[in-house]
């Protein structure tokens, strides 16, 4: 063979190759490139949807702390100032202290008040409950007493207060208390 004739086949060839790679290209290459190009777009949609929705359920969640840390706000706000009118709490609190300071009740009367209106509209009318408490013992525990009922977890406040003497024959003088307490609870 000529090597002119080796040349007119290796142009020949060259030619074949070029066209085949370009209907390879133009058959295959092209339409897995259209395919890839759309699976970016997916890919990048979903990688973007996914990070809206880590961060939402993020919000989400620190709103759910939130709101937990609320309310155990709220229940120990309840404990200081009770969401309703509750005697019985406000009893328990005054036997308690007084049977932790060795004084002993007598009697208890209880008188719920009527309602304070409240000058603001975010803020509720505050109910009182008024309570007649007799009480006896020595002038050290009930001394003890009014302490405890001042750093109590419910707010209450002394108004009266009157002191009397009794003795027992054959006893030492015990001094009997009767006082009133004034507590307090947010109105609905």
């Amino acid at each position: 063979m000529k090597p002119t004739s080796k040349r007119i086949l290796f142009i020949l060839l060259t030619m074949l190759f070029l066209i085949a790679s370009v209907v390879v290209y133009s058959s295959f290459i092209q339409s897995a490139y259209s395919q890839v190009v759309l699976l970016r777009g997916q890919l990048a949609s979903k990688q973007s949807n996914y990070q809206q929705l880590s961060q939402t359920i993020s919000q989400i969640k620190s709103l759910i702390d939130k709101f937990q840390s609320q309310s155990a706000d709220r229940s120990k706000i309840s404990l200081i100032l009770p969401l309703s009118k509750d005697p019985s709490y406000l009893l328990s609190q005054i036997i308690g202290l007084s049977q932790i300071n060795g004084v002993s009740v007598s009697s208890v009367g209880t008188q719920i008040l009527p309602i304070q209106p409240s000058q603001s509209n975010i803020i509720k009318g505050i109910g009182q409950i008024k309570a007649d408490v007799a009480l006896s013992g020595s002038y050290a525990s009930f001394k003890a007493f009014l302490r405890q009922l001042e750093t109590n977890i419910l707010i209450l406040d002394v108004s009266n207060l009157k002191l009397s003497s009794s003795q027992q024959s054959g006893s030492a003088p015990t001094l009997n208390y009767n006082i009133s307490l004034t507590s307090y609870y947010q109105s609905n």
